[in-house]
């Protein structure tokens, strides 16, 4: 067959294997969006994200090795593309207006000839066929398991009290700031700049903006999607970088990322996931800031290796300076990477400049950030050695101290079990070669050893400290796949494979086993699982590597023996997460977020909608509903939702997340979520205007503060009737009552 004919064939299989993949894509967003919404999404991916990045990445880094990794960094440039305009435009009072810069961007790419050849012509390498097909089911699977405990499980937003998790409605609300204000605030309650890592919420305000779709939509059942794609793209591209010749390794690098990283052999507890799948929903800001990782690997693995261009530093740096305000992990790992680089480079007698420049680039624009950005704010970080074991499961099940005591016992059992189960599944890792001749391996070295040392000497409110792990996880997972191919390669066998499939599907299979066979295992019996799985792994490669020296095949027995157990661990982790798409019984609902209690009902989300609609964007509202969950002693003040839908300024609704509250909960060691009001007088003037009003307090209100609206929730109780003689009743149903109070 003609080279013609086969680069036809293979185009064509390519297409077959990217279909499922993308009727999967479209039937996951409309599963929960009007067709309408989809529609205009898409169309605004393609042409004001996708294609515009497209431009960029191929023209000005002159990339072009496959659609997989093209289409990927594509989307993912186009984004900080559009988020740097979008944050220029904003500054100006543009808004509406930033999307227009993909019009000039796609003109360059048709109009200019260099550019137009370089954009639009045909890869240098192309995907095979199997490895299409290999990267299509594994990233269906972790999409996937997105969807089930995201959208299925949250969305649509805002219609069942109990299925809710008060993290979304405080990104709805950032959202809400970013598509209005200058710098970003806080809008739960009154008190100047939020200062957080806030592009995901500049993002999804450009992208609303342009397309008109509401905000809710965006942040809850259709934003997440493309970023997760996006991301899985990327990790293949970042694992093809270093096997090439293997069309299995980097589908499973997409696999191990998205879902895998700890082996589970406790039956009723799930041991702390780093996988990507686990935290994509709930937390956008790592989903975005996790795809900006993934691509300033790929950018600089291409220049510490000499593959470089002046646009490729021009990447960098745009990339970077998205992921700045993306996920505040991101920079730091970066600035390891380049590192460790630099280092290992030094360490053999070689003075690496592009590692040097990479690195104290990198620091520049991070300490950049801190003050532009962040302004200072550390949201509550600290230096403390181990605390994030204090705080995951196991260890609330073997604690046997009260008040606010560490056990030290149960906190370095989980600390063994925990590190344990990541150390199996990333096993391959110890076999990764060519640290010290490719800058590349360590790069994704440095990432990874910069990642897990931050998490362990950290500590951060809401165990937040593990995002640095999470970070740099696809680096983890690309590097345990790295180390397998090289196990594989090293048997010198060209079946080889089949010690690492067979080694996967028995290790899978015996770790099933032992997990049923350890069911009835008390949640304080930490240690009999661990040896049963432990035990299960070990026989599973032992056998394989029997049964392939009993063949007669080639390969040492310490070699065959490492294949075995490292295709196992790789795999066996992901077994749970992959029965979690069709169960949340047991271990499998262990490991995603679980909706939770104190959401609001359909009509009291009308209530705030309501208020949206029929008052001015500079209006301020006032509230009874503070508590997210109020007991005789304690008040959550997670309460953000009236912020959000209402797209106002509430004077007081919650006062959780903000920058004051994780300063004071870090210094008091105490949790920030139930810490009460800083301003005690202000808050009892809010309280009384619904409980005791009179003309004093309700004059306060309006006069002083400005407040023209009031959100008076049923549910949250403390309502007099004597308010309707003060104010005018505007909106009512039966949850919740809104005021209007005029001048």
């Amino acid at each position: 067959m003609h080279a013609r004919g086969r680069h036809a064939a293979g185009a064509s299989a390519n297409l077959a294997a990217a279909l499922p993949l993308a009727g999967l894509v479209i039937a996951l967003l409309l599963a929960h969006a009007p067709p309408g919404v989809v529609a205009k999404y898409l169309v605004f991916l393609i042409f004001g994200v996708t294609l515009p990045g497209l431009v960029i990445w191929r023209g000005i880094g002159r990339y072009r090795r496959n659609l997989i990794e093209d289409l990927g960094a594509a989307f993912a440039v186009g984004t900080a593309a559009q988020l740097i305009v979008y944050l220029a435009s904003a500054s100006v009072g543009l808004q509406k207006w930033s999307w227009v810069w993909a019009i000039p961007v796609l003109l360059v790419g048709l109009l200019d000839r260099d550019i137009r050849y370089a954009c639009w012509s045909r890869v240098h390498e192309p995907v095979r066929p199997v490895t299409a097909w290999l990267f299509s089911a594994a990233t269906a699977l972790v999409l996937l398991a997105v969807f089930q405990h995201g959208p299925a499980a949250f969305a649509p937003p805002y219609t069942a009290p109990n299925a809710f998790y008060p993290d979304m409605p405080f990104h709805h609300a950032l959202g809400v700031s970013a598509k209005y204000d200058v710098p970003l605030t806080a809008l739960w309650v009154s008190g100047g700049a939020m200062r957080y890592h806030s592009f995901f919420h500049q993002i999804m305000a450009a992208t609303s903006w342009a397309t008109g779709i509401d905000l809710a939509h965006l942040i809850y059942t259709i934003g997440w999607l493309p970023l997760m794609l996006a991301g899985c793209a990327l990790t293949f591209a970042l694992a093809d970088r270093f096997v090439r010749r293997s069309g299995w390794a980097g589908p499973l690098a997409v696999l191990a990322a998205g879902i895998g990283g700890t082996i589970q052999p406790l039956s009723e507890i799930g041991l702390a996931s780093l996988s990507t799948a686990t935290v994509a929903y709930l937390s956008p800001t790592q989903n975005l800031g996790g795809m900006y990782a993934v691509l300033l690997a790929m950018i600089a693995v291409d220049l510490l290796r000499r593959e470089r261009n002046a646009g490729r530093w021009v990447l960098l740096f745009g990339v970077a300076l998205a992921a700045s305000g993306a996920k505040a992990t991101v920079l730091p790992l970066v600035v390891c990477g380049f590192g460790l680089a630099w280092l290992t480079a030094l360490a053999i007698g070689r003075r690496d400049r592009t590692a040097l420049i990479g690195a104290v680039a990198m620091v520049l624009l991070f300490v950049g950030s801190v003050v532009a950005i962040f302004a200072g704010q550390s949201s509550g970080l600290e230096f403390r050695l181990g605390e994030a074991f204090a705080r995951m499961p196991p260890y609330p099940s073997l604690r046997q101290t009260t008040g606010p005591d560490v056990d030290g016992h149960a906190q370095l059992v989980t600390t063994v079990v925990t590190l344990l189960g990541w150390a199996v599944a990333g096993f391959g890792l110890l076999f990764v070669r060519r640290l010290w001749k490719d800058p590349g391996i360590g790069f994704l070295a440095g990432m990874s050893i910069g990642g897990l040392v931050a998490m362990l000497v950290t500590s951060q409110p809401g165990i937040s400290q593990m995002y640095f792990l999470r970070t740099a996880f696809p680096a983890i997972a690309v590097l345990t796949c790295v180390g397998l191919a090289q196990l594989v390669q090293r048997i010198g066998d060209r079946r080889a494979i089949v010690v690492a499939g067979a080694g996967a599907g028995l290790g899978t299979l015996a770790c099933v086993i032992a997990l049923v066979a350890t069911s009835s295992a008390s949640r304080t019996d930490v240690t009999t699982p661990w040896m049963y799985a432990g035990v299960a792994l070990l026989l599973s490669a032992l056998v394989v590597t029997v049964v392939w020296k009993s063949m007669q095949r080639p390969g040492r027995v310490t070699t065959v023996f490492a294949t075995a157990l490292a295709a196992a661990g790789v795999v066996a982790a992901c077994i749970i997460p992959v029965q979690s798409i069709a169960t949340t019984q047991g271990v499998a609902g262990e490991l995603f977020g679980k909706p939770n209690r104190g959401g609001p009902s359909t009509a009291q989300a009308d209530a705030a909608r309501w208020i949206r609609d029929h008052s001015d964007t500079e209006d301020l509202v006032a509230t009874n509903a503070h508590c997210l969950v109020k007991t005789t002693t304690d008040c959550d003040t997670r309460h953000f939702w009236i912020a959000a839908l209402s797209e106002r300024q509430v004077l007081v609704e919650g006062w959780a997340y903000t920058n004051r509250i994780n300063a004071e909960a870090a210094r008091m060691h105490t949790n920030p979520n139930l810490l009460p009001f800083w301003d005690q007088t202000l808050i009892d003037v809010n309280d009384q205007v619904f409980a005791q009003p009179n003309e004093t307090v309700v004059g306060k209100l309006r006069n002083e503060l400005k407040v023209r609206w009031l959100y008076a929730d049923v549910a949250s109780g403390g309502l007099s009737p004597d308010l309707q003689n003060f104010a005018t009743i505007r909106f009512r149903n039966e949850a919740a009552i809104v005021y209007e109070l005029t001048r």
